[in-house]
């Protein structure tokens, strides 16, 4: 049996993807893997099948209408919206077309966002099963800590269920002229807001998530389950330098500062916020470059840069990590066991953001428009001094790393698309 695994986005994205698909090849299925273009080495180097899309994630995201997306949402969500939709549409000739050939020889199709919509149309057409991955809880329910942008964020209120659905509409607003398009090729009935919302609910969803961090809600509609997170630990060839080790070495452990793929048009203002916050704090830090930038030739003696390294190895060695609160590097500083502070720049970092100060790891969040000395400087002390969320981050950390998501996620995505004779169906 063929399982397309579709992971559009990041690095973020991607790496969840990966160990999904490991453990679903460890138990018989055959698997490819959907992804930008920039990510095609690392997905045959890890030794999956890569199924080819022309998109360089990386290219978009550093593109007019990716950094504005970004510094826009982090002000107004809604806007940011103008430029995602925009990015979507700059691609969604080649996408849709890319998506036809990937998906015709999968039996089964398993997609996130943002090509759900066009997965499930293609799905529709063939008669093929669909299954989604999420990252975040994005189905309406009532309860506010598993809502994105709750109405009523201190207790549970069916007004958070519609708030939840108006959500669903903003986010319909991104991929429906490309899922239109795709719909209209196929021959299917367009899909106007209930088409959209009717797909989202009731398509099986498997939540790469913790149950110590998102509690399954018991009012989501359709068929999900809330497996545990999905860690790829290959590292490759990676070795850590000399000289990240001899810093690592010369000192108490650092702070992280990283802000992943979210690119910025001012990458020196950006590090120089980070450097002096450092220097008030009184701490040591490891920046990392990233699709920001954040590099100088020049950094004071206590902060080291970084070109890369994997979260696994670095993160328990931190004093905290700071982050922009993308999914995958949320889960990575939560298994971890150290304190973590979000600088949120879009999306559902905001979310994940108020989310680890709801768990008690965090002391605050900081939207990326509030981002200043002051702020982060405060929040670094905050995490390296409070005796409170050290603990509190050391226990969540442990619950997570005793969980088994991989292993729970091919369970039950044969459980989707199988009941009890899936483990016989996927050997064929």
């Amino acid at each position: 049996m063929h399982v397309l695994l579709l992971a559009f986005g990041s690095r973020g994205d991607v790496q969840p993807i990966l160990a999904l698909a490991g453990g679903l090849q460890s138990a018989g299925y055959a698997v490819s893997i959907g992804a930008g273009i920039n990510f095609k080495d690392w997905i045959e180097g890890a030794g999956f099948r890569y199924a080819p899309f022309s998109t360089d994630m990386h290219a978009l995201m550093q593109s007019e209408a990716g950094r504005r997306w970004i510094e826009q949402s982090s002000r107004n969500p809604i806007a940011g919206l103008k430029f995602m939709r925009q990015m979507m549409d700059d691609v969604s000739d080649d996408t849709n077309a890319e998506l036809l050939a990937a998906c015709e020889d999968a039996d089964v199709i398993v997609s996130g966002l943002p090509v759900f919509p066009m997965a499930a149309a293609i799905a529709e057409k063939y008669g093929k099963p669909h299954i989604r991955t999420m990252f975040v809880p994005m189905k309406p329910t009532r309860y506010p800590e598993l809502s994105i942008f709750p109405y009523s964020p201190k207790r549970p209120s069916f007004l958070n269920v519609v708030a939840g659905y108006v959500g669903i509409n903003f986010l319909w607003s991104v991929p429906k002229q490309a899922t239109n398009e795709l719909r209209e090729r196929l021959g299917l009935k367009k899909w106007g807001y209930w088409g959209y919302a009717r797909a989202w609910n009731q398509t099986p969803t498997l939540y790469g998530l913790s149950t110590h961090t998102v509690p399954p809600a018991d009012d989501w509609p359709g068929e999900n389950a809330v497996t545990g997170y999905w860690f790829w630990d290959d590292h490759g060839e990676w070795q850590p330098s000399p000289e990240l080790l001899a810093f690592l070495e010369s000192g108490p452990p650092p702070v992280y500062v990283g802000f992943g793929s979210m690119s910025s048009s001012d990458p020196a203002g950006t590090l120089k916020i980070v450097v002096d916050a450092l220097e008030k704090s009184g701490q040591r830090g490891i920046v990392y470059r990233g699709w920001a930038d954040m590099s100088a030739d020049d950094l004071p003696e206590n902060i080291f840069s970084l070109d890369g390294a994997p979260h696994d190895w670095l993160f328990p060695q931190m004093a905290g990590v700071v982050h922009h609160g993308g999914a995958g590097t949320t889960a990575a500083a939560l298994r971890a066991g150290v304190p973590t502070t979000i600088v949120a720049h879009m999306a559902d970092q905001p979310y994940w953001g108020r989310r680890t100060v709801e768990l008690g790891v965090a002391p605050t969040f900081i939207p990326r428009h509030k981002l200043s000395v002051d702020t982060l400087a405060e929040a670094i002390t905050a995490m390296v001094t409070d005796d409170g969320i050290k603990q509190r981050a050391a226990d969540l950390g442990k619950k997570i790393q005793a969980e088994n998501g991989v292993e729970n996620a091919v369970k039950a995505l044969g459980e989707m698309i199988g009941g009890p004779g899936q483990a016989s169906a996927a050997a064929d």
